[in-house]
């Protein structure tokens, strides 16, 4: 096995898709419970964060740190701790992530500008916003604000349930314990519509290790010159293979409204469905969706050749 390229304190763009290529994050709690655990492991290896964004299907992440195997086991970490919680919540069993993650180091300004533009443009090559900040699972947008796709948290004017809440979060976070899946659907489940966008906000901002103030300084000279430079270039990895499949990631979300409609409480509920009903599900989906083959069989786990197999 090639040995990575390592160079003690600077950046590593990494890359992390699952073993099947099936997705990753349905529910908001999907991506609250893998960045709590990111962000608490980081601070316990000693990794500094540049960026993280959490696409349906894969992770990109910027990050460096002084030591090869300290970054080694940092990564290792938080894919065992986010796949134990995950096989637990969505009924699976084995690994979840490729075990080799993608890595790239990179030296020199230009390079770490263009990885920046790449990673935070993501979910803009997939259709799923015009603009980089309009994308929360990217962070961008916190960079600025503690509640950029909420109203702000007042906790005198907050329900008694938000405030516990809130309350619940931080205690959380001082005692260096990510959020899990039941606990989020607790904190949840008594707030409106507005109140929970609040508490996710707050739970992003309350967690953050995103070094934003290295990125404006060092290579962007404030966060506005660094927004226009990330939305005037895509950027580009050429270190990295990462599989696409489709023209856009909307799709998904397409899949994801049916899925709901069909009464599933959660659209992740579908990973551990017998094959047979998945199978049927697949049909109900290549019917009612605009959604591609591959997609369909990502966010239902299928093997895309399932069905030539299985004779259907």
């Amino acid at each position: 096995m090639k040995k990575r390229k390592f160079v003690e304190g600077e950046i590593n763009h990494t890359y992390q898709r699952t073993i099947s290529g099936g997705n990753i994050f349905y529910e908001v709690e999907d991506y609250l419970v893998y960045y709590t655990i990111y962000s608490i492991m980081s601070v316990k290896y000693k990794v500094v964060v540049y960026g993280l964004c959490l696409m349906i299907d894969h992770i990109h992440s910027l990050c460096a740190t002084t030591d090869r195997e300290r970054f080694s086991r940092f990564m290792s970490h938080v894919a065992n701790v986010f796949v134990r919680e995950y096989n637990r919540e969505h009924g699976r069993n084995g690994p979840l992530f490729e075990c080799r993650f993608g890595s790239a180091i990179k030296l020199g300004l230009k390079l770490i500008r263009t990885a920046i533009a790449y990673l935070y443009n993501n979910p803009v090559e997939r259709y799923l916003c015009k603009y980089a900040q309009e994308y929360r699972w990217n962070y961008l947008a916190y960079g600025q604000s503690s509640n950029p796709f909420s109203e702000p948290l007042i906790l005198r004017n907050a329900s008694t349930a938000l405030r516990r809440a809130v309350k619940e979060v931080n205690e959380s976070r001082m005692a260096m314990r990510h959020l899990t899946y039941a606990q989020l659907r607790r904190l949840f489940s008594p707030l409106d519509h507005k109140e929970k966008n609040q508490l996710i906000d707050h739970i992003i901002t309350r967690y953050s290790v995103i070094r934003y103030d290295i990125l404006t300084k060092e290579c962007y000279d404030g966060y506005t010159n660094m927004l226009i430079a990330i939305n005037s270039n895509a950027g580009s990895e050429y270190d990295i293979e990462e599989l696409k499949y489709g023209r856009s990631d909307v799709e998904y979300r397409e899949l994801y409204r049916y899925v709901h409609s069909q009464g599933y409480t959660s659209a992740g509920d579908v990973i551990s469905l017998d094959v047979d009903v998945k199978l049927a599900l697949y049909d109900q989906m290549r019917r009612c969706t605009s959604a591609s083959h591959h997609q369909i069989c990502k966010f239902l786990h299928l093997s895309p050749d399932m069905r030539v197999e299985r004779g259907v």
